[in-house]
C-alpha cells in the first residue's frame, strides 16, 4: 500500500514557470520515494553555458536522450524542457547497472539501486542568453527506491553519482560543436 501511495505521489510531479526576466525558472518539481518533501530539478545541478544557439541545443539535447535510450515524456522547446518525471527501472538504466548512476545504499545482497524498484527523473532544462547566440543547460537526476522483496520497507531516498548528467551533457556537447 505504500508503495502505490509513494508512486501516485512520485507520478504527480508538477510544473510551473515563473516568467520575469532574471527569475530561475522552477520548471520540473518531483517527489520521489524516500525523501520528504518535493525537489525542484532546477536547484539540483549546476548551469553550464554552451557557444550554441537554443534550437541546435534542444535538437542535440533530444538526440543524446535518445542515443542513450532515456524515454522522453518531455519535449517542450518553447519552455525549454527534455525529459522524463516518471520513470520506473529495475537493474539497469541508460546501458548500465543502476549503481553506476545513483547510490541508493547497500543491502545483503549488493547496491540497492541494483536489487530495488528504482522511480527516477530526469530532465535536461534549457535557458536562452539574454542577447547572445548561447544557452544555459541544467541536466538534473534525482531518484528514491523501494525494496519490492518480502515485508514492506521504507522507502529510501538515492543520491546521484553525477555521472548520467555528466555523460548526457557531453553528449549535447559534442553534437552542438559538430558543424
Amino acid at each position: 500500500m505504500r508503495t502505490l501511495v509513494w508512486s501516485a505521489m512520485f507520478l504527480a510531479a508538477a510544473s510551473t514557470a515563473v516568467s520575469t526576466a532574471e527569475a530561475q525558472f522552477a520548471r520540473a518539481r518531483v517527489w520521489p520515494p524516500g525523501f520528504t518533501t518535493q525537489l525542484a530539478l532546477d536547484t539540483m545541478t549546476t548551469p553550464v553555458e554552451l557557444d550554441a544557439p537554443f534550437g541546435k541545443v534542444y535538437t542535440a539535447t533530444v538526440a543524446a536522450f535518445d542515443e542513450m535510450k532515456i524515454p522522453i515524456e518531455t519535449r517542450d522547446s518553447v519552455r525549454g524542457m527534455v525529459g522524463n518525471l516518471a520513470i520506473k527501472k529495475s537493474n539497469s538504466f541508460a546501458g548500465a547497472q543502476l549503481s553506476r548512476w545513483m547510490n541508493c545504499g547497500q543491502g545483503m545482497t549488493g547496491p540497492n539501486a541494483d536489487n530495488f524498484r528504482v522511480y527516477l527523473a530526469i530532465a535536461a532544462l534549457l535557458d536562452r542568453v539574454a542577447s547572445t547566440n548561447r544557452t544555459m543547460i541544467r541536466v538534473a537526476m534525482v531518484a528514491g527506491a523501494q525494496d519490492m522483496q518480502g515485508n514492506s520497507k521504507d522507502a529510501v531516498a538515492c543520491g546521484s553519482s553525477g555521472a548520467l548528467e555528466a555523460k548526457v551533457l557531453d553528449a549535447i556537447k559534442k553534437r552542438v560543436s559538430a558543424p
